[in-house]
């Protein structure tokens, strides 16, 4: 990728050893906070409260399937800066979509100084530290499938149509069908010497923990179909590693174990809006009539960033990225974190007072009660 001149001066700070003073990134698009969103930042996310754990799921036998309990649950209490998106968390993708390249970063230590590079990659080259899983388990003996508890996640082959026995096995070159989703996870699987919370069945990767900061480069091209309306949103890992479609920790509607509509396009709304909303124990609240503006020729690169530091999410679209990176300074994320942007407190929206969301209550992902 060739870099701008203002964008290789970003690059030196970013490589430098300030540790101090905030630095202002840049690489951020004109600002603007309302309309047609350039940036948005979720603040005071964290806080005491609880949510329905998965520990275990009984799918009962064919043809009745009728197990009760089927869905095993038992109150999590959580608390503390960002909880509970302080947790392991997954990246989903919807398409129609291509994407180009993915890195994640988080810090090195506790001071937080500097967040390397922990996981990477580029379309068309084996990823580091990132596996590419779908819902397809069962699927040529990748996870696992039963017809009264539905399908475990898989690992997911080269086109991200079907699933394949081992991670990885086929290179991804990024074309995301509007028929299908992919998430992505870490390459460290859930086993009884590094175990994951919750429950989990299956092919089972841990996520992302902790302060986290998510860059990627893709298009959400259109589609003939009206139902197939791309999105980008994060989950609690323990949600896909039960059953991202069943019995899982988010449920239904406000609450759950932690969910955030990045850029989400809406079926029967205007499908040329991307719209942002956030799920916690603590409040349900969102975007509003604002909205990222679909990238429907061209690609865009945005970046996530979930800061333990200071309680909050910011969500943001770049110029450009530079994927040869392996470490950004704090005092650089910092700048990303104090940079104009549409600003939501969830305190305030515990309160009652929350953006105006004329599109959804509940999100527009196809989910739905386990019976």
């Amino acid at each position: 990728m060739r870099l701008s001149t203002a964008f290789v001066s970003l690059a030196a700070l970013l490589s430098a050893s300030h540790v101090g003073a905030q630095l202002t990134p840049n690489n951020l698009v004109a600002t603007s906070t309302t309309g047609a969103l350039s940036a948005l930042k979720y603040t005071n996310v964290g806080g005491a409260g609880e949510y329905n754990e998965v520990t275990n799921i009984i799918p009962g036998n064919f043809p009745t399937c009728d197990a009760n309990p089927f869905c095993i649950t038992q109150p999590k209490q959580i608390s503390g800066n960002l909880a509970p998106f302080d947790e392991e968390m997954t990246i989903v993708f919807r398409g129609p979509m291509t994407i180009s390249n993915i890195a994640v970063y988080q810090p090195t230590n506790a001071t937080s100084a500097t967040w390397k590079q922990v996981s990477s990659w580029e379309a068309g080259k084996q990823p580091s530290n990132l596996v590419f899983m779908n819902n397809m388990g069962g699927t040529n003996n990748s996870g696992e499938w039963s017809i009264c508890a539905g399908a475990s996640q898989s690992y997911a082959n080269g086109d991200w149509t079907s699933a394949v026995p081992t991670p990885n096995a086929e290179i991804a070159h990024g074309t995301l069908s509007g028929a299908d989703e992919i998430n992505i996870m870490t390459a460290e699987e859930c086993s009884e010497s590094n175990p994951c919370s919750g429950f989990s069945r299956g092919t089972a990767n841990h996520g992302w923990a902790g302060s986290k900061f998510f860059v990627f480069t893709f298009d959400m091209p259109a589609s003939s179909d009206a139902s197939q309306v791309p999105a980008i949103w994060a989950l609690n890992a323990q949600i896909v590693r039960a059953a991202q479609y069943g019995c899982n920790c988010r449920g239904v509607g406000p609450g759950g174990c932690g969910e955030l509509d990045i850029l989400e396009t809406i079926a029967g709304s205007d499908v040329n809006q991307a719209i942002s909303e956030i799920y916690t124990p603590k409040a349900t609240t969102g975007s509003g009539t604002s909205f990222f503006a679909r990238p429907l020729t061209g690609q865009v690169t945005y970046g996530v960033i979930f800061d333990v530091q200071t309680d909050s999410i910011a969500i943001q679209h770049y110029t450009e990225w530079d994927y040869t990176q392996t470490a950004v300074t704090r005092s650089v994320v910092e700048g990303y974190l104090n940079a104009p942007a549409m600003t939501i407190s969830l305190e305030a929206a515990a309160n009652g007072r929350r953006a105006e969301m004329p599109r959804s209550v509940m999100s527009a992902h196809r989910r739905r009660r386990w019976h």
